[in-house]
């Protein structure tokens, strides 16, 4: 028997066993996850080279079309997690778990501390992330271990203001390293406001700071100062969702070169227009703009904006509507990357508490680029998501991400697919 065949046939019938040797209605302060999952993504692609080879193919239109295909993961994998939670309040939490494929191995976990009343509070959270193949020969980036942590103080200056300060922290560390592969530290520090209306709006403000240290190549390191001011809140029957940030980001190299500031600015609306309808305007915008421009760092601007209607049925939300995206790169350097992007999407979702939820979502539309580009052509596209949890049998769930992505190039030769599958079979006890 193959050991991939083997992994998935042992770890199923752990998961049996465990099913149906413990209570549904088990409960205390430790609970335990174990199942069986699988991960999958794959590429592919149209190749001719007529496409970039005239000069060596002696008759070009003759050169056939070849589909190549890429498997970037496929893998099996068994899982299990312990969680410890006293009386599931939540306020003390601390969960460590294993994953193990025929190759490689993951150990995760995180935890979280909680002291205080609500008006004066303080958080503690860390987390790590260890991987390791130990079949073949691992490539650099792929071995590493992450540790993270975060402490957090919130205090309630009067019922209308809030504040917080955080500190946070993250150490990077790979087995080997290599081109553009880094061991790293970045740890940073905020400080927050936020102003609350009798009504629950909420408008709040956020300064910070942060800094990351890489000790094998010192002109990655940087600095960043951020700023942020948002609002949450309804007006009239109006609900507004809306933020503005900025980042300016300084490396440690001469000539201030790939230094930046970005600006973002998102917007989301629901508008009530009957019973059970909703208008949904949304835009986002983002804005690079380097301090020292050149060939490799173009300054550009890229937006996105859509208005969905959707439909509220109960379990059920349909939604369907126009969007586009723009990107225009700010730069008197030549470049082929503008494009005009527009499309029809339709979304589902279904809420049942008790036995399942999916979000089902599909594109479909034209990327059209500006500046009629050599190495690009313009294309059609379908793009399909569905992400959701199904309650099988007492305890045990399937969780599932599906994606897939077709392109439809007026070059037949730039013709892609792209295909994500990560599924979960999860037993909690």
């Amino acid at each position: 028997m193959p050991v991939k065949h083997f992994f998935c046939f042992f770890s199923l019938t752990i998961i049996i066993l465990v099913a149906g040797a413990s209570p549904a209605n088990a409960s205390g302060d430790l609970g335990i996850r174990t199942g069986l999952g699988y991960d999958f993504v794959s590429q592919e692609y149209f190749y001719s080279s007529s496409r970039y080879d005239t000069a060596l193919i002696p008759n070009p239109d003759e050169t056939d079309n070849i589909l190549l295909r890429k498997d970037y993961l496929d893998d099996v994998k068994g899982l299990i997690y312990l969680k410890y939670n006293p009386n599931g309040e939540g306020r003390y939490v601390v969960e460590t778990g294993w994953e193990q494929s025929p190759e490689t191995f993951r150990a995760r976990g995180y935890g979280h501390a909680a002291l205080g009343s609500t008006d004066n509070r303080w958080d503690a959270d860390f987390n790590f992330d260890i991987r390791n193949q130990y079949r073949g020969t691992a490539d650099p980036g792929e071995d590493l271990m992450v540790f993270g942590g975060k402490l957090k103080y919130r205090k309630s200056l009067s019922q209308t203001l809030l504040t917080h300060l955080k500190a946070y922290g993250e150490k990077v560390a790979f087995d080997s390293v290599g081109e553009l592969v880094y061991n790293y530290s970045r740890f940073g520090a905020e400080i927050g406001l936020d102003f609350l209306s009798a009504g629950y709006n909420s408008l709040y403000l956020m300064a910070g700071v942060e800094k990351r240290k890489v000790p094998d190549s010192a002109i990655l390191d940087y600095m960043a100062y951020k700023a942020q001011i948002g609002y949450a809140g309804v007006v009239g029957e109006v609900q507004i969702l809306g933020d503005l940030s900025l980042e300016s980001k300084g490396y440690n190299e001469p000539d201030n070169l790939d230094n930046y500031i970005l600006t973002t600015l998102t917007a989301d609306l629901r508008i009530p227009v009957g019973s059970d309808l909703c208008i949904r305007p949304d835009i986002d915008l983002e804005y690079f703009n380097f301090e020292n421009d050149n060939y490799l760092n173009i300054d550009y601007i890229l937006g996105r904006m859509g208005i969905l209607l959707d439909r509220d049925l109960g379990r059920f939300i349909p939604a369907l509507g126009p969007k586009i995206e723009i990107l225009s790169m700010a730069s008197d350097f030549e470049n082929d990357e503008d494009y005009l992007e527009y499309y029809f999407q339709i979304g589902l979702d279904f809420y049942n508490s008790r036995r399942a939820f999916f979000m089902l979502e599909n594109q479909l539309g034209q990327h059209r680029y500006g500046n009629d580009p050599i190495y690009y052509s313009d294309f059609n596209f379908n793009r399909s998501s569905l992400i959701g949890s199904v309650k099988l049998w007492q305890n045990l769930n399937l969780d599932f991400l599906l994606s897939a992505e077709w392109e439809w190039h007026e070059i037949d030769s730039d013709d892609s697919r792209l295909y994500l599958i990560s599924t979960g079979l999860i037993y909690t006890f």
